[in-house]
């Protein structure tokens, strides 16, 4: 019979309890991939910091606009500066996501002109009424 000599190289881990601040899991980690193009835009111009400024600005002027509106009694002007701020924020949000940013304005436009439409309508309604209590004439606006 021959003889047969098998090298083993054989380290003995220690054992080390889970309550113990020296166990490491056996399993690591993983760590989640970032693309080298979201790195660059999130340092870049377009960066989180940049939009989150931005809208901490756009925000702040609206409450300004509305407390001097109201302090001066002039809400045609505050109405229209905030308007005005509403479509800073949607050019805000293309920054991020163009066809959202889009289709909220539109959407905001959309609701503008109708409630304008309706505003309308109603004051030319009081308007005919008074002036068909007044002289008489009446003109039909339908």
């Amino acid at each position: 019979m021959q003889d047969y000599n098998i090298n083993v190289n054989y380290n003995k881990k220690q054992i080390v309890r889970k309550t113990s601040p020296k166990y490491q899991s056996i399993f690591e980690q993983k760590t989640k991939a970032v693309s080298n193009a979201q790195i660059e835009k999130s340092e870049g111009l377009n960066g989180n910091r940049v939009r989150k400024t931005a809208a901490i600005g756009l925000v702040t002027a609206s409450k300004i606009s509305s407390y001097v509106g109201e302090y001066t009694e002039n809400t045609v002007t505050a109405s229209r500066r905030s308007v005005g701020l509403s479509y800073g924020g949607f050019a805000l949000a293309a920054t991020r996501n163009p066809v959202v940013a889009t289709l909220g304005a539109l959407i905001y436009t959309g609701d503008k002109i109708i409630n304008y439409g309706i505003k309308v309508n109603k004051e030319n309604l009081s308007a005919d009424f008074l002036r068909q209590l007044s002289s008489g004439v009446y003109k039909n606006r339908g």
